[in-house]
């Protein structure tokens, strides 16, 4: 009989669901605070704020369960082996790595006589330990579960939800729903639709068992992917525009997450002091994840900040779709920047 994910999801003590929560309690106003100064884009207008409106707020939930494109997955039975061993990854790599200090201070011991009574273990014994671990390792790594799950060409750990106003339809971007009145320059570009993150604390529990992480880093890399989603679509720009819901549903994958992850990747670097192993995690995930999860990779490293944002004002003014629409407003940005701005 197949081993189910969400099986796997149900045995996630509820402990990571408190990790979660106090994550984002702690870390949200920083996250976001870094995401409006890097996309210059403001959730409430000054219009808004006048007039006494809510404007773009978008509430972030702590959800159980797993997205509707996991409850599918499942690995076959000889992987229940490989499934324990995700399970501890952290402690099987940390053995091996610390074998090599525990064989230093075994040496340093041995070579003071009124010391060697602490030796205590033989060198073949903690060499064994060493190869155990790398060879349990050398196992998980070439059936990596982990590698099925990144694999999903959609948001997995967290999800941003929005609606469109005209027909009040639900357009769940992590689940590939797009609306159905998506026509370029018919949907108005001040409109506040609402929004909501969802993010799953069980899938980043079993996540962070699999990569040997942290739940606290995991939860910062997918609260600041999510809340790029929400910046780049609901965030207003200086004459109070945004992306219509409708025209963002019906933008390329690649687009859309190219740019979430653009501002991630933006976001954990100005803050890695902060959240140095965040930003390892990030960069851990992207070898495994779909193509559209690293559009943006070219970007960070040949194009300038300045540049990058206002290729993206251009498409959502215009609603245009697609990748290659992006990628050419994006030329022709950095050749119209003066050099000393492409240099931000």
């Amino acid at each position: 009989m197949a081993i189910r994910l969400t099986d796997l999801l149900e045995r996630i003590p509820v402990e990571v669901r408190d990790d979660v929560r106090r994550t984002l309690a702690k870390n949200r106003s920083i996250v976001q605070e870094a995401l409006r100064t890097e996309c210059r884009l403001v959730m409430r207008t000054a219009e808004e704020a006048d007039e006494n409106k809510p404007g773009g707020h978008v509430p972030v939930e702590i959800a159980t369960g797993c997205p509707t494109v996991l409850k599918t997955v499942t690995f076959p039975d000889e992987y229940e082996v490989i499934l324990l061993l995700g399970r501890f990854r952290n402690a099987l790599e940390q053995s091996r790595d610390g074998v090599k200090g525990l064989l230093q201070l075994r040496e340093f011991l041995a070579r003071r006589p009124s010391l060697s009574q602490w030796v205590g273990v033989d060198e073949e014994k903690l060499q064994s330990t060493a190869s155990w671990a790398t060879t349990l390792l050398e196992l998980l790594d070439k059936h990596d579960p982990l590698k099925k799950v990144l694999s999903v060409d959609e948001d997995i750990l967290g999800v941003y939800e929005y609606h469109t106003r005209k027909r009040d339809r639900h357009a769940d971007y992590s689940l590939g729903l797009l609306a159905a009145d998506s026509r370029n320059g018919h949907a108005d570009e001040k409109e506040v639709n609402r929004a909501t993150i969802r993010l799953y604390w069980g899938v980043i529990g079993l996540v962070s068992e699999w990569m040997g992480c942290t739940v606290e880093d995991l939860t910062v890399v997918v609260l600041t992917h999510e809340l790029a989603h929400a910046y780049t679509q609901l965030g207003a720009d200086i004459e109070g525009r945004r992306w219509p819901a409708s025209a963002f549903a019906a933008a390329e994958s690649g687009l859309k997450e190219g740019l979430a992850q653009y501002y991630t990747d933006r976001v954990l670097r100005k803050l890695e002091r902060r959240f140095g192993g965040a930003l390892k995690v990030y960069e851990a995930m992207l070898p495994g994840q779909p193509e559209a999860y690293r559009t943006h990779q070219n970007w960070v490293r040949d194009y300038s900040p300045e540049a990058i944002r206002r290729a993206m004002l251009e498409v959502r003014r215009w609603g245009e779709r697609n990748l290659a629409d992006f990628n050419r407003r994006l030329e022709d940005a950095m050749k119209q920047l003066e050099p000393e701005d492409t240099n931000s």
